[in-house]
């Protein structure tokens, strides 16, 4: 319970409910207790007849609406969107690998299609259940070993039966942009490389299987290895030469795709050889036919090459195997998915917008009660003396009346109190009015004896006791150096301590302990303020203390707040509820550093 009003006024009745805070020790219910005459106030444990669920919602209850529970459950929040940011991405990225597979085998069955052992029948079940399928929804781009489109499908893509040109330059783009995200998958059409021999005698020129000249040789062609920009048209205008001469040969081979091979030839004959010299092909008057076999046959050929080398170096060439590439990219599925992580993204941002836009809402609005209360706060600091200032001035005027008629001796003595407890009023005004001038400024501290201090409080509640009720204040002290403080603050929380303490005499009637003592091994003071009130809601013990809380219906929340704040910034003390038992009362207690 946080204190609005103050103890001088003689009219002033309005109760207010108390605000405290609980120290990480006190969180149950222990009754205080006495040793050796004097009243402890330990940290507070359940009653033993508390059952486990009663504890726990009591702790729940006082830890949920903490403002350190609403900082942990902002960072939880944060940390859970990034925990499923992380967990989406995890999930976006296996599924990938998963569609990766998926295309890896589509590749491999389109590999076997075309391979040798593939039946017609085979093949058109291949082709048409994995490359033209529109249930296989990730597009896909064919090309041969020189780069040429052949086949593609899925979707994003051109009509595949589209031959115009600006259907192939968007596929070119979009195979750009899949081969940036996902390396092609080759695959082999065969084993072995197809080629075509086209010979006069004195000219040779190598074709592949797409009549593309891969090599030459003789006295009337370009030199071997040009690669200038005149050169293929004029072996292209050889090559029809050499297609129109009757007495030309053009043969058809097939060679080892993954090495180089051999030609060896004369005017009549030429052999073709793998690298390592085996015979592949042949022609010629002086050679055996092709579809002879036998070993005889391949001495005699081995022989004809080693006369031909004798004649002619041999020709080395390669033909690159007749493969295909599967350009592919992502399905549709995936690429929403993609997307997953830039809108959880966007969502996180906007969740962390919102709590900025909010809290920075809720410390303005806080701010704008604080100063409110404040000026509340400060009119009724002193609206109470002025109220008891009035008060006396009344009775004063009464008794100046009665003398003026009377002869009692006693009148002018009764007013000459009057006007002392008028100058009590006046102090306490002055007091009030420093106060509030040294909050949000460093006060000066010096050596002030805590008891005296202590005493000029009770006193001045025990004066004014008939406005407050029938309760009893006492006090215990030891000997204790004095401390350095503001005794004008100190004052200032002591009166909020028993004022909260009084509120919280529900029947008027109760007994506030005080107890002054030394703590020798913290070199520090113990202060203990034990009241028989009412007591705090489990609920509420960790929030008296908050700027702004009050359960009163007339309070601002700011008496505790100021009371901590002088405490531990101005003194560098420390203030805690020790004990809290609703229905028994509770303890607060102040540790004061000596040095």
């Amino acid at each position: 319970m946080d204190e609005h009003s103050d103890p001088t006024s003689p009219t002033n009745t309005p109760l207010k409910r108390r605000r405290r805070r609980a120290t990480a020790a006190a969180a149950a219910h222990q009754p205080p207790t006495q040793q050796d005459g004097k009243t402890s106030a330990p940290i507070t444990t359940n009653s033993a007849g508390a059952s486990l669920w009663q504890r726990w919602s009591q702790r729940l209850a006082a830890f949920g609406l903490s403002a350190a529970f609403r900082a942990y459950l902002f960072v939880g929040s944060i940390a859970a969107i990034l925990a499923f940011l992380i967990y989406g991405e995890y999930v976006i990225r296996e599924f990938k690998i998963s569609a990766d597979n998926q295309v890896h085998f589509h590749a491999n069955l389109l590999a076997y299609a075309y391979s040798p052992d593939a039946t017609p029948e085979l093949f058109s079940l291949i082709f048409n259940e994995v490359l033209i399928n529109r249930r296989v929804d990730f597009p896909q781009i064919h090309t041969d070993h020189k780069g040429n489109i052949q086949f593609w499908g899925g979707k994003g893509l051109p009509d595949p039966q589209d031959r115009s040109a600006a259907a192939e330059r968007e596929l070119r783009q979009t195979m750009r942009r899949m081969d940036a995200a996902n390396a092609p998958i080759p695959f082999p059409i065969s084993e072995g490389s197809n080629g075509v021999l086209h010979y006069d005698g004195r000219n040779l020129i190598i074709t592949d299987v797409a009549k593309d000249i891969v090599g030459w040789r003789g006295p009337d062609l370009p030199a071997e290895g040009d690669t200038s920009v005149v050169v293929i048209p004029a072996l292209k205008t050889a090559l029809a030469r050499i297609k129109a001469d009757s007495l030309s040969v053009s043969h058809p081979f097939t060679v080892p795709g993954q090495s180089f091979s051999y030609l060896y030839y004369d005017q009549m004959n030429f052999v073709i050889s793998d690298s390592t010299g085996v015979p592949i092909s042949w022609r010629g008057t002086a050679l055996p036919p092709l579809s002879d076999t036998s070993a005889a046959t391949k001495k005699r050929v081995v022989n004809a090459m080693l006369q031909m080398a004798e004649e002619n170096d041999p020709y080395i060439f390669h033909i690159a195997p007749d493969s295909r590439k599967i350009h592919y990219g992502d399905s549709d599925l995936v690429h929403r998915m993609s997307w997953a992580m830039y809108v959880q993204i966007g969502v996180l941002i906007l969740f962390m917008l919102i709590g900025y836009v909010g809290f920075r809402n809720i410390r303005r609005s806080e701010q704008r009660s604080i100063w409110v209360g404040m000026a509340k706060e400060t009119a009724h600091q002193l609206g109470t003396p002025l109220s008891s200032l009035a008060g006396w001035l009344e009775l004063v005027k009464r008794d100046i009346q009665k003398a003026s008629t009377a002869t009692d001796a006693g009148a002018l003595e009764r007013i000459d109190q009057k006007i002392a407890e008028m100058h009590k009023d006046m102090r306490h005004l002055n007091q009030i009015a420093s106060r509030f001038s040294q909050i949000g400024s460093v006060p000066e501290l010096k050596p002030e004896n805590l008891e005296a201090v202590l005493t000029e409080t009770i006193n001045y509640f025990k004066s004014r006791s008939p406005q407050f009720g029938r309760h009893e204040i006492t006090m215990e002290s030891q000997a204790i150096a004095p401390v350095p403080a503001n005794a004008e603050l100190l004052s200032w929380v002591f009166e909020n301590l028993f004022k909260n303490a009084i509120d919280a005499f529900e029947s008027k009637e109760g007994t506030i302990h005080v107890h002054l003592g030394p703590l020798p091994d913290r070199q520090a003071v113990h202060i203990t303020f034990q009241d028989t009130g009412r007591g705090i809601n489990p609920e509420h013990v960790n929030q008296v203390f908050e700027p702004g809380f009050s359960t009163k219906k007339r309070g601002w929340g700011l008496g505790l707040a100021f009371v901590k704040r002088i405490i531990e910034e101005y003194h560098d003390g420390h203030i805690a509820v020790s004990q809290s038992v609703p229905g028994e009362g509770t303890t607060f207690e102040i540790i004061l550093p000596i040095e």
